[in-house]
């Protein structure tokens, strides 16, 4: 897609992130109380299935809607409890610690099980990981929850989802926050709800899967930090403020009204101060060729690996040597 200039088309980009999911619940209130609505919306794992309720109703309405449902949410009902340590579930036979029937029934329970790419309201859509090419497959069309459960189907907690024939994984294990489709399809303002460091495992490594887990965290916010550095001239991206990292276990959803008031507050008040910043464009001369000086790549690079891990939030332009600013 080839814009004209001055012609503006906006993304929202929602990663994955699992219970964290709340906090983006949060971002999208405090851009719906800003009147900041997108074109496209894109959304992997948590982030496909809170992208499509938004994409359903994209009003603050929907919003308080979506988390309502967030604050219904039963741990048991997503991840059924056993006697048997997580540990020594590993090790038993099967594609996962969970089947994904509580899954599917809190995704109909907030889409409907009927709904369809083409009845959204703002056009979405979400990847998921093909098993058999190990390549990110998107879903643009049909039926939503089917593409939902395939983009939200965490390893090793979740079985592969087969559809057509062919087996998909988690998206996030290759795309977890799909910058880089936003800007394929044109996008050159991005708003990025992103769970930020909250997702990371912890750094010290007592087991083995405390390793592989913090190998997976680190190989997923790479490519965000490496699509941010390959950022486009003209294309703006606003990564909204997760904040600090709460203490809490990935399987547990007793904290989602504290998530959702956390991604609010952070969002709404950097979205009040750097409301000049987001708006602003470049008119004078000097701004003019300002953006048309590049960082070198290394530069580029740190620049974009702050901005993919600031708990603060960061405003990354892909042709301003002094982005991001935070």
């Amino acid at each position: 897609m080839i814009l004209r200039r001055n012609q503006q088309r906006t993304a929202f980009v929602l990663s994955g992130g699992g219970n964290l999911g709340a906090l983006q619940v949060g971002m999208l209130t405090a851009l719906a109380e800003h009147d900041i609505v997108p074109d496209v919306v894109l959304g992997c794992s948590v982030g496909a299935l809170n992208g499509a309720a938004y994409s359903r109703a994209p009003t603050r309405a929907g919003v308080q809607r979506l988390a309502d449902r967030w604050r219904d949410i039963e741990s048991p009902t997503l991840m059924p409890s056993s006697l048997v340590p997580n540990a020594l579930q590993l090790l038993r036979k099967g594609a996962s610690l969970h089947d994904n029937q509580g899954l599917r029934e809190t995704v109909e329970a907030m889409l409907g099980d009927q709904l369809t790419f083409e009845s959204l309201a703002v056009e979405f859509q979400c990847v998921a990981t093909n098993v058999d090419t190990a390549m990110a497959e998107w879903f643009t069309e049909g039926q939503v929850v089917p593409a939902v459960l395939a983009s939200a189907a965490l390893p090793a907690v979740y079985p592969p989802v087969e559809l057509d024939g062919v087996r998909y994984l988690d998206g996030g294990v290759v795309d977890n926050v799909p910058v880089a489709r936003a800007v394929e399809l044109g996008c050159n303002r991005i708003f990025v709800l992103h769970v930020g460091p909250h997702g990371r495992p912890e750094a010290d490594i007592r087991r083995p899967l405390d390793g592989a887990l913090l190998a997976y965290w680190l190989a997923r916010n790479n490519r965000f930090a490496r699509d941010l550095a390959a950022l486009p001239e003209g294309v703006e991206v606003v990564v909204l403020p997760p904040g600090r990292r709460p203490e809490l276990k990935y399987d547990d959803f007793s904290r989602s009204a504290d998530l959702i008031r956390q991604g609010y507050t952070n969002s709404a008040e950097f979205l009040e101060t750097r409301a000049e910043e987001i708006r602003a464009e470049p008119t004078g001369l000097r701004e003019r060729l300002a953006r048309l000086r590049l960082p070198s790549g290394l530069a580029r690079s740190r620049v974009a690996e702050k901005a993919a891990a600031d708990p603060e939030g960061a405003i990354v332009f892909g042709d301003d040597e002094e982005s991001p600013t935070g």
